[in-house]
């Protein structure tokens, strides 16, 4: 089962795959004007001076030190992994190894109209369609907070909420902010507006 630090660093590498395109083309011209440097040479190497040979050369280690910084940097990208594979082999496990939080909700109205300030949640299910709810925990506070939630209809008495947490930011789409998995538990006669496509 991976951890934290595993799904971080294997998104970084994925991450990083967007620079892959650039530091291969890069990497080509630098070796392209290597060559043509060296090809150069050769064909003049019987009229340049010591001073020129001095120049020609410091250019040349130059060139062979940037070719190589680029050819290492290719070299340590990850092209066997992708988005949806670190989803599959890392993002998923992990997030399915998280223990699940339970609260107890005293009272829930479905919100029609968000206006962008819920707690965003994510699903390993892309197809899952959440609704936006109102709850509040405790009938001593008028605090209530909007969350994004699936709901799952129980025989039990009491409404409750399930989420799991992670404990550091993975990326800027996977944040410690929001919830992961999360389901509201309702009695079975309650009724919920199901959202369509």
């Amino acid at each position: 089962m991976p951890n934290i630090e595993e799904v971080i660093k294997v998104q970084e590498e994925v991450s990083a795959l967007s620079n892959a395109p650039l530091a291969i083309v890069a990497g080509a011209i630098w070796i392209f004007i290597t060559i043509a440097f060296i090809a150069f040479l050769f064909k003049e190497k019987k009229e340049l001076s010591m001073k020129g040979w001095i120049y020609s050369f410091l250019f040349l280690v130059i060139l062979f030190a940037v070719t190589g910084y680029l050819s290492f940097t290719i070299k340590e990208y990850n092209f066997s992994m992708n988005e949806k594979k670190w989803e599959e082999n890392y993002l998923n496990p992990y997030l399915e190894s998280l223990p699940e939080e339970k609260e107890n909700i005293e009272d829930f109205s479905q919100v029609l109209n968000d206006d962008g300030t819920s707690i965003k949640s994510t699903y390993i299910n892309k197809d899952i369609q959440p609704i936006v709810v109102e709850i509040s925990e405790s009938k001593k506070t008028d605090k209530k907070k909007r969350i994004q939630v699936i709901v799952q209809k129980e025989q039990i008495d009491q409404a409750y909420i399930t989420y799991k947490k992670i404990e550091k930011n993975i990326s800027e789409k996977y944040t410690k902010d929001q919830s992961y998995e999360t389901v509201l538990h309702i009695p079975n006669d309650y009724k919920v507006i199901v959202p369509t496509r």
